[in-house]
């Protein structure tokens, strides 16, 4: 049996892989915004890492992680949830 690994030896285990993108997203409270951002990250193929949804308001706030994909495949998936029709905003970035 090996040592146990500490917490900072696994942050430098981390490879180009393990890169995820956070998208936050403003939508109208109906029934199906969150079904209708959901089925854009699944038309676009994005790895799912995490999901949180959460009532602001008049608003739900969707916080999707994924893989990241690189610039233009964040670009394209920003474009394509920010032309739903309920969604009201969409920011990204690095997680």
């Amino acid at each position: 049996m090996g040592a146990p690994v500490s917490l900072g030896d696994v942050s430098e285990l981390k490879s180009e892989d393990d890169k995820r993108r956070l998208f936050l997203v403003t939508a109208e409270d109906t029934p199906d915004a969150l079904m209708r951002v959901l089925g854009v990250a699944s038309v676009q193929q994005v790895r799912l890492r995490a999901l949180t949804a959460q009532p602001e308001g008049a608003d739900i706030a969707i916080r999707l992680e994924i893989d990241d994909q690189g610039d233009d495949r964040a670009q394209v998936l920003a474009a394509r949830l920010a032309s739903v029709p309920v969604v009201r905003g969409v920011g990204h970035g690095w997680r």
